[in-house]
């Protein structure tokens, strides 16, 4: 294995410098700036943009073909790492030009399998990014902190019921035990700053999120991928917090491209406010 590897079980992520080719970049951002031109009327109609920008746009890659090749390219580089589980397959993918400005937070009650690996989450920059424009940032060695009293948490929130997909008080109570955690371990938070084309692999259970984005003439065009093995279940914070529920088999609907399997769609989601057709948004190359 190679210092990337090395360093990711180490630390709980890496950083691939130059990992996506300058003419890839540049065609995917020339096709984002298509795609904007045609809808923005309609995303501005139904307040789908934060502050003129777009902001968690799930599976974007289903209209803006390019990044579909950017997750390709991420594979193919980061192969070492993202397929020791089994051949990466892209579960779904987040777009931001506006920083996520997300405190620090594990992936896993999101993103529970539970198994003991599979699920990755692999971060591109399209634009430059530092301490102006919401750069990432993680805490190294925090992927190796044990799980808090869950149920505690789960008794503290949740006494008389079951715990659903979601619980905002309960994650973020999940995750302030962790900081809290790691500030005794005297852990350190990196400042993640990069350059566009640069990847960043993260374990699920390292604590990660996005610094302030205070330059907001400053865009920070980022693509995130989800990627799990092929066929690999699912959950939320239900199963999460209740590790007695039978976790079955499942077999997701994919489509091959270049090698690679994508799970199949075609709607893209906007802030989990509103899914638009990709029928309806169009098909955007660089």
């Amino acid at each position: 294995m190679s210092m990337i590897w090395d360093t990711f079980q180490k630390d709980g992520f890496c950083i691939i410098r130059n990992a996506i080719s300058k003419e890839l970049i540049s065609a995917a951002n020339n096709a984002i700036d298509k795609f904007r031109d045609v809808n923005d009327e309609n995303l501005i109609e139904h307040d789908l943009l934060v502050e003129g920008l777009l902001q968690r746009v799930v599976n974007l890659h289903y209209s803006v073909k390019p990044l579909q090749k950017i997750f390709i390219e991420a594979m193919e580089l980061g192969s070492e790492v993202v397929d020791q589980y089994g051949e990466a397959t892209l579960y779904t993918s987040l777009f931001f030009e506006l920083g996520s400005q997300q405190p620090l937070h594990r992936d896993t009650p999101y993103f529970y399998s539970g198994g003991n690996g599979g699920y990755m989450g692999v971060w591109v920059a399209l634009d430059d990014v530092d301490e102006r424009n919401g750069a990432l940032i993680a805490v190294r060695g925090s992927h190796l902190l044990p799980e808090p009293d869950l149920e505690k948490l789960k008794e503290q929130f949740h006494p008389n019921s079951k715990v659903p997909p979601s619980s905002t008080p309960l994650f973020n109570a999940y995750n302030e035990k962790l900081i809290e955690m790691a500030k005794i371990a005297n852990l350190e938070v990196v400042t993640c700053t990069v350059q566009k084309g640069d990847m960043i692999i993260w374990n699920p259970s390292t604590l990660h999120g996005g610094l302030e984005h205070i330059d907001k003439k400053m865009t920070r065009r980022s693509f995130v991928m989800h990627i799990t093995p092929k066929n690999m279940p699912m959950h939320h914070m239900d199963y999460f917090f209740d590790r007695s529920k039978k976790i079955n088999s499942i077999s997701r609907e994919y489509y091959k491209y270049s090698g690679r399997l994508f799970g199949a769609g075609n709607v893209v989601d906007f802030r989990h406010i509103k899914q638009i057709p990709v029928s309806q948004l169009g098909i955007y190359e660089g």
